[in-house]
Formats: C-alpha cells, sequence, structure tokens
C-alpha cells in the first residue's frame, strides 16, 4: 500500500482532503492513510462538533479535536491544530488522556497559539439559544459552542490559546465574557438550565452554582488547571507551516463538508466556518495556491446529513428529516431501528423510500460520531456536486462507501437512484441574482439557498446494483460492470476525475484509480 500511495502522490507535498458534501464522508480513512506519507498533518477549521474515526490494529478511535495523524506521533509525524480551529479544553483534555491511556505519544503535537477557545459560556449561550428558537427556526446545531466562539472571535472579544500562557490577561478576559451567559441563564428554565450545565461537554455539572448559576471562578480555576498539561503543545504553528510549504511533505485534513461552509454551504444551515479548502489552508497559515492536490470526497451514489436544512434527494423526504431531527436518546433510537428492520426482513414487507433510507443508515453505520444523532439518508444529488465543482474549481473525487450499497440485494435488488437534475416547482420566480428560475424549470446546477432548494422536485436516474462483495477487489480492472457503468455516468455527467475508489473502512480496502 505504501508504494501504491508514494506513486500516486508522485510530486505532490501539499494535498488537501475535504469533504464534498454535508460531512461524514469518510475523511478519517483517508487522511489515516495518507498520514504514513506525510511529514505533517495539520487541520485548520472547526472544533468538537467534527468527529473522525480512525481504524488501528483492529482498535476504532473517534476524535473530535486532534488531528487523524495523531496517532503516528511516535513515527516523527507533525500533528498541527491550526489558527482556524475552535478548541474546547475539556475535549482536549479527554482526547489527550485517550490516546496516553491506549499507549501512544503526542511529543509532536502543535497547537497553534492563535487558536481560538472555547469556554462554557460558549457552550451555554450555544444550547439555550437553539431552546429558544421556534422548531421552523433551529438549525440543529451540536450544542457544542463552535458558533458563539466565532462570534466572540469576530467581535473581538474572543479569547485565544496564548491567552493561557497569561493567567491575568486569561482571567481578565473570561470575566468579561461571562456576563452574556449568566444573562441568558438567568432568563432560561432552571429545568432546561440544569439539564445543560451537567452534560459532559460541561464537564458534568462542575461550573454550575445554585445562586450565581455560572461558577466563573470555577471556570478560570479548571481551565488554567488545563493550560498546565498543554502549554508545552503551543506555539506558532503558521510559521511552522509556511516554512515548511515544498519541503515537508503536508497533510491538510478538513473538518465538515463544502456544503457546509460559511461562506459555499446551504447558508444558514451551515457550520460557522470555511470548509472548503480555501478555508482549511487559512486555518493553517498557508494560501490556498500552496496545494498541489484536492481531494474533494463523496459517498458512492449516496449522501447524508445531520440536522436541520434541506435536502432534496433524501430517501423518505419529511418523514426522514423529522424522524432524524426529534431524536432526544441517539443510541436507544438506533437499538429500534434495527429492530425495526430485523422484523422489516422476516415480514418481508414491501419496500419504501423510508425504509431503503433506514437500510443504508444502518448498514453505513450513519449515525453522528460526534453526537450519535442518525444521519439523514439521501441519493446522490448531482446538481449540488456540481455547484461545489465549480467553486472548488476542483475535478478530482474520492468515491467512499462503495460497500455500503451492497446492502440493497437484500431487498430483492432495489434500484440505486441518482439525481441528476432539479425540477423547479415554486409558485412565484425565484430570483438568483441576474437569474429568474420559473416554475417547472429543470435546474443542472444547485442554487444553494434553502429557500430555492426546499421547493426543488429531484429528477432521478435509476440503476441495477451489482451483486458482487467489492470489499476485497484491489484494482479497478475488476470491478463489477454495474459498478462500471455508475463512474462512467458519473463522470460524464459531473467532468469528475475519479482518483481512488474506497470498499472498506481498512486501509487496504482503497483501489487507486
Amino acid at each position: 500500500m505504501k508504494e501504491k500511495i508514494n506513486a500516486f502522490l508522485k510530486d505532490v507535498m501539499t494535498l488537501a482532503v475535504v469533504c464534498y458534501q454535508f460531512g461524514d464522508t469518510g475523511k478519517g480513512k483517508l487522511v489515516d492513510l495518507f498520514s504514513s506519507w506525510a511529514d505533517i498533518i495539520a487541520r485548520g477549521t472547526g472544533g468538537a462538533n467534527a468527529g473522525h474515526t480512525i481504524c488501528l490494529r483492529g482498535k476504532e478511535y473517534i476524535f473530535n479535536l486532534l488531528p487523524s495523524g495523531i496517532l503516528k506521533d511516535s513515527e516523527g509525524k507533525l500533528n498541527i491544530m491550526g489558527s482556524g480551529m475552535v478548541i474546547s479544553l475539556i475535549k482536549l483534555s479527554r482526547e489527550l488522556r485517550l490516546v496516553h491511556e491506549n499507549g501512544y505519544t503526542t511529543n509532536n503535537l502543535k497547537i497553534s497559539h492563535r487558536a481560538k477557545l472555547v469556554l462554557p459560556f460558549h457552550i451555554i449561550v450555544d444550547r439555550l439559544k437553539e431552546l429558544s428558537l421556534c422548531k421552523g427556526d433551529k438549525i440543529g446545531t451540536t450544542g457544542k459552542g463552535i458558533t458563539p466562539a466565532y462570534l466572540s472571535h469576530y467581535a473581538r472579544e474572543g479569547v485565544v490559546m496564548n491567552d493561557l500562557l497569561n493567567p491575568d490577561i486569561f482571567v481578565e478576559k473570561v470575566r468579561k465574557m461571562a456576563n452574556e451567559a449568566i444573562e441568558m441563564a438567568s432568563k432560561a428554565k432552571r429545568d432546561d438550565f440544569f439539564k445543560i450545565m451537567v452534560s459532559p461537554d460541561l464537564d458534568n455539572g462542575i461550573f454550575y452554582h445554585p445562586k450565581k448559576l455560572i461558577d466563573v471562578d470555577m471556570v478560570i480555576k479548571k481551565y488554567l488547571g488545563y493550560a498546565k498539561d498543554i502549554a508545552r503543545y503551543i506555539c506558532d504553528t503558521d510559521s511552522i507551516m509556511r516554512n515548511s510549504v515544498g519541503k515537508s511533505k503536508i497533510l491538510l485534513e478538513g473538518a465538515q463538508g463544502v456544503l457546509l461552509s460559511i461562506d459555499y454551504g446551504t447558508y444558514p444551515y451551515v457550520t460557522s466556518s470555511d470548509s472548503s479548502a480555501e478555508g482549511l489552508a487559512k486555518g493553517v497559515g498557508l494560501k490556498h495556491s500552496d496545494i498541489d492536490l484536492e481531494l474533494g470526497l463523496i459517498k458512492g451514489f449516496y449522501m447524508t446529513r445531520v440536522g436541520c436544512g434541506p435536502f432534496t434527494s433524501e430517501a423518505g423526504g419529511e418523514e426522514s428529516a423529522e424522524l432524524c431531527n426529534n431524536v432526544f436518546k441517539p443510541e436507544e433510537f438506533r437499538r429500534e431501528e434495527e429492530a425495526i428492520i430485523e422484523k422489516f426482513f422476516k415480514n418481508g414487507n414491501s419496500v419504501s423510500e423510508l425504509m431503503v433510507g433506514r437500510l443504508l443508515r444502518i448498514s453505513g453505520g450513519e449515525y453522528g460520531a460526534t453526537t450519535k444523532r442518525p444521519r439523514r439518508i439521501g441519493w446522490l444529488d448531482l446538481p449540488l456536486l456540481r455547484y461545489v465543482m465549480e467553486v472548488t474549481g476542483n475535478k478530482n473525487l474520492v468515491l467512499t462507501k462503495l460497500d455500503v450499497l451492497n446492502v440493497l440485494n437484500q431487498i430483492g435488488g432495489e434500484p440505486l437512484r441518482v439525481c441528476y437534475k432539479y425540477r423547479y416547482e415554486g409558485e412565484k420566480p425565484y430570483n438568483y441574482g441576474e437569474v429568474i428560475v420559473k416554475k417547472g424549470q429543470v435546474i443542472k446546477v444547485a442554487i444553494p439557498d434553502p429557500k430555492f432548494l426546499e421547493q426543488c422536485e429531484p429528477i432521478y436516474d435509476s440503476f441495477e446494483v451489482w451483486s458482487e462483495d467489492i470489499s476485497k477487489i484491489d484494482s479497478s480492472d475488476h470491478l463489477p460492470i454495474n459498478l462500471k457503468i455508475l463512474l462512467i455516468y458519473l463522470k460524464r455527467e459531473t467532468g469528475a476525475n475519479i482518483r481512488i475508489l474506497s470498499v472498506g473502512r481498512e486501509a487496504d480496502q482503497t483501489i487507486f484509480m
């Protein structure tokens, strides 16, 4: 595998791995795969709202903050958490403990002195605001304090990693920042507030005060304690990155997906950072032009979305969205869903789109690595993919989770569908800059506006799924004919340059095209 990777990345010094959908496309596997090639693995956007799953030596590791190359630290790999990240020290301390307890080192971890801190106040504000919104206005936030942390930064009120090295400055900033959270807490229902305060993300109630509501002194004490543990990692990572371009092999690890980018995604149902390669490069101190190869990841002929927001090709439509967005006990929901599928097969019921979505969700393990929430399931949406390829200017694609689609054979060879165009069904014309879209008009490239997407109907092509087990195939020459037909179709419809196929979770289940 190492020889294949080196041949694939010949003449490449800086590689970016970016999701071209709504996240959760298997970036962790690809980053782990390429980390054997890289000298530096760097992440530059988002925070604990991202989840990367790594399978190593038969064990699964889920990291929300640490770069996916951290388990190769002992090999001398530099892992960098860039200046564009927002970092929860509560979560970071747990991930570092997980790494150390499993016998791995973090001697080469570097954290930007300009990375933003997620404080308990940010998490409190995030969750209280989401609770206060009416049902139709909810964004579906992970509640990890990401948006409030970025807001603090852009309001010039934020706390950065370097402040931890200067306790007096840190204490002054924290006391100023506490006011908004305390004011919101005083107006919230006491039961709602208490549930928020005792969550694991807030250290199980350690910051709760029965009279003051939030124990600011405890926040300061706890965070200055974290500072002692991580001070050795804090440095000017932007300089390290700039000085390494063209000299060291750099792997840039994306978080979330381009369709969730604050700049390019389906705003406002997006994250609070630019999750494109452009934002990723900036978040580690580089320019987009420093990237030699960008790989855009999509799931192989299906896609997922977590939380609220438009999803034109969703299997089961509104019923699926309602089902997935009203789950309060995710692990219990997953067990119930598995039981429903088992009962379905025993009774031989007719297949609905919602049931197809459930089957793909279970087969693909499509439950959030961070929140455990069920991911909404839909068919591959080519209008959205064409849009992403236009705004990124990149055609190099990686198709992941292709092995998941074999499960369609369990329900009588249910056809695989691909949304290749939309039909606009809005009663009123939609104005998009100088373009006017009228009812009945067919759309080839998506407009990333939720109000527009909600009024579009998907137009599908259907394909037969292959029956062969593709998880052991190591060459594109041996792919089933039905899969080859789909790949040709994808290239023709989008102009994509398909570079890699992932046919399983393990590193050797990867086909270089």
